[in-house]
């Protein structure tokens, strides 16, 4: 542990120990949901798409924005546990998809969403920029996306505008900075922020969800929240005759 992350975690014990000692258990993701809510200032979205919805916490709370129609997707091997909660939730139309959201031809095709929420999967996938280019498609013009993860956390980058490479895998490092073993790329708050308004997204507000819970963990993460401005996304270079757009090869 660095003498950073160190001086975060003694500034954290007062707040975990109180916690503890009400009983209380603190969800970053209720207080990024909080955040939502004051951006919407009203507004109820017509579709919402949640990518990753794991124990669906998150799936109760956008239920109750009073959406038309929910879609979730998560990877396959998810099925059970998903369908363990899914069914005590009738206060919205919910669809689930079985696949991966990068890949899944579910996908071509399809209206995009009022509302994406994604927390918890972005530092999964190791094609970060063309995951955040799927994540416009899938935004409709003026919608909005929540966007959440792990992000860079050696001292020297932490703050840089840089992906950190966690590859080949080291079991004793990664046991260290509590990686999960499919974790290659981690990118800082800064890196987001920077592909988020390349692909044409704008009005990027950084939630301080996980500061609402300790030091350490918003050292260790970043949420935006963030509007699709533009009905085209970036390109990444031009020529005559065509432009390559940002996070797509065609």
């Amino acid at each position: 542990m660095d003498v950073k992350s160190l001086g975060n975690f003694v500034c954290d014990l007062p707040v975990r120990v109180g916690r503890r000692l009400r009983g209380e258990a603190a969800d970053y993701r209720a207080f990024l949901f909080e955040d939502l809510k004051r951006r919407l200032a009203g507004r109820v979205p017509r579709r919402i798409l949640e990518i990753g919805p794991k124990d669906g916490h998150d799936t109760r709370r956008l239920a109750g924005l009073g959406a038309e129609k929910i879609v979730l997707i998560d990877l396959p091997n998810q099925k059970n546990n998903i369908e363990r909660w899914l069914p005590k939730l009738d206060s919205a139309p919910i669809e689930l998809i079985l696949g991966n959201f990068m890949y899944d031809p579910s996908f071509d095709g399809v209206e995009p969403f009022d509302l994406v929420w994604c927390t918890g999967v972005f530092y999964h996938n190791p094609e970060q920029l063309r995951f955040v280019r799927q994540l416009f498609d899938a935004t409709a013009q003026d919608g909005l996306l929540v966007l959440e993860s792990a992000t860079a956390r050696r001292p020297g980058t932490r703050d840089e505008n840089c992906v950190e490479i966690w590859y080949p895998p080291d079991k004793a490092t990664r046991k260290k900075v509590h990686l999960s073993a499919n974790v290659t790329h981690l990118p800082s708050a800064r890196a987001m922020e920077s592909w988020l308004q390349m692909v044409g997204f704008d009005e990027l507000e950084r939630s301080t969800c996980h500061r609402r819970v300790t030091r350490s963990l918003s050292a260790n993460r970043a949420a935006f929240i963030a509007r699709r401005a533009a009905a085209k996304s970036g390109v990444y270079y031009s020529i005559s005759g065509g432009d390559f757009p940002v996070g797509r090869a065609r």
